[in-house]
């Protein structure tokens, strides 16, 4: 079949390969004029890592990894250890595919090389301004139109093909909190004592605290080694404004009173990317009524970054959209095929999504009573148990969202687990909206 990919994010290249190897066609539009990199590391789980060994990505990206060894969850103001969770092991026993850890712009730029290497038609500066779903086609600026038998959306959060899919407006909903982003060299936190091991170990660095958390670990860059800090916390930018390049004062304004590392380590920063974190309502339905659209990745089920899955989802979903449409090529079973991709992904996803946001008020307690209680759990309970308070903890949890496999998922999978005549039956759960 031929078909366009909207979108060359993440989940947009993933899945513009994974059709591209089930022998589909394949030409991407961008609206950008040219590829920008920004934003700093990012992790892939091996419920995703696993997708992108099989696509054949790892050759172009594994060099750039690195593989924590653990999350080790802390108390905000002084750094004692709550609880820590073993990562690269069961990573590697059980879940049979790495954990990694990788700056964003390395994903990326493998995705691109393995997209071009494909013979992948990327279109630059494409920006989509009409859409008919039922041909389909597509209509840029400058009033080029694109014909295909299959429209793929993968144009993100803002997504405006979200609005024809769902025929009516979808706007992202504000979480009411951001983030900073700091990457910098290694080397330019080397010799300080108390940063000694944050610097060295290949870690999960976890500190929570009322209304914010602090994330760090390395990052194996193109020239030097990096560490990556995300810091998260209610939101102070700017009305209108949902992303800027900063100074160091803001973020260590907002956390003077956390462990006194953190403000050692801020430094040494000059620049800070800042982020307002939006997520968007659960979609009734991914697929449109005609048959030949589709949503994926943010475009579809935004999620709040507290448990680190945005990525990973899109990453399965484009496993289970090519998967399903190599094992179903043929344009008469389109409209059924993507009805199962919906079914086999909207439900997973949105748990994923809940389980996120339930992490978020879990790590962000405000200090008193429950956080005491859930401290002592967390230091009687080190490790990883079934029925654990902590999700990161929880065994049962992280069977089903590591273990993951998405071609198993698509082996299983058959067009008469959909009909046709049946509308999605998906409960549609509200976000509580929150005032920025």
């Amino acid at each position: 079949m031929q078909i366009i990919v909207v979108g060359c994010g993440l989940a947009g290249l993933t899945v513009a390969i994974a059709l591209a190897k089930g022998g589909h066609k394949v030409v991407m539009l961008e609206s950008a004029e040219k590829i920008s990199y920004i934003g700093a590391g990012i992790q892939v789980s091996p419920n995703s890592s696993c997708v992108l060994r099989k696509l054949a990505v790892d050759k172009y990206i594994e060099k750039y990894t690195t593989e924590p060894v653990d999350l080790k969850m802390m108390r905000w103001q002084d750094g004692k250890v709550l609880v820590e969770c073993p990562l690269k092991k069961p990573a590697q026993d059980e879940y049979k595919s790495p954990y990694w850890h990788i700056h964003r712009a390395d994903l990326h730029r493998g995705l691109l090389e393995c997209a071009t290497d494909l013979g992948i038609e990327l279109h630059m500066d494409s920006r989509v301004l009409e859409v008919d779903p039922y041909t389909p086609s597509l209509t840029i600026k400058g009033g080029h139109t694109y014909t295909a038998d299959l429209i793929v959306a993968s144009d993100g959060l803002h997504s405006m093909c979200r609005q024809v899919v769902l025929g009516k407006p979808g706007p992202p909903v504000p979480t009411g909190q951001m983030v900073y982003r700091v990457t910098l060299p290694v080397s330019k936190l080397e010799g300080i004592p108390e940063l000694e091991e944050l610097i060295s170990v290949p870690r999960n660095n976890h500190w929570i605290g009322p209304h914010g958390t602090i994330l760090s670990y390395l990052l194996e860059g193109v020239n030097e080694t990096l560490i990556n800090f995300v810091f998260t916390c209610d939101v102070n930018m700017p009305e209108g404004v949902n992303q800027k390049i900063g100074t160091n004062h803001e973020v260590r304004e907002a956390f003077k009173d956390w462990d006194p590392r953190i403000d050692k380590m801020l430094e040494y920063v000059d620049q800070v990317l800042e982020w307002r974190l939006y997520t968007h309502e659960e979609l009734p339905s991914w697929v449109h009524e005609s048959g030949k659209m589709c949503l994926i990745g943010d475009a579809a089920h935004a999620m709040t970054p507290y448990l680190a899955q945005g990525a990973a989802m899109g990453i399965e979903d484009s496993a289970i959209l090519g998967g399903l449409l190599e094992k179903y090529p043929e344009k008469s079973t389109l409209h059924q095929t993507l009805l199962l991709y919906e079914k086999l992904r909207l439900k997973r996803s949105a748990k994923v999504a809940a389980a996120s946001v339930s992490s978020r008020y879990f790590t962000q307690m405000e200090d008193g009573e429950e956080q005491e209680g859930r401290d002592e759990y967390l230091l009687s309970h080190p490790g990883i148990w079934e029925g654990h308070i902590n999700i990161r903890s929880r065994k049962e949890f992280l069977d089903e969202l590591f273990g993951y496999k998405a071609y198993e998922a698509v082996e299983k999978a058959t067009l008469d687990q959909v009909d046709l005549k049946q509308p999605s039956a998906i409960t549609v759960t509200p976000l509580k909206q929150v005032a920025v």
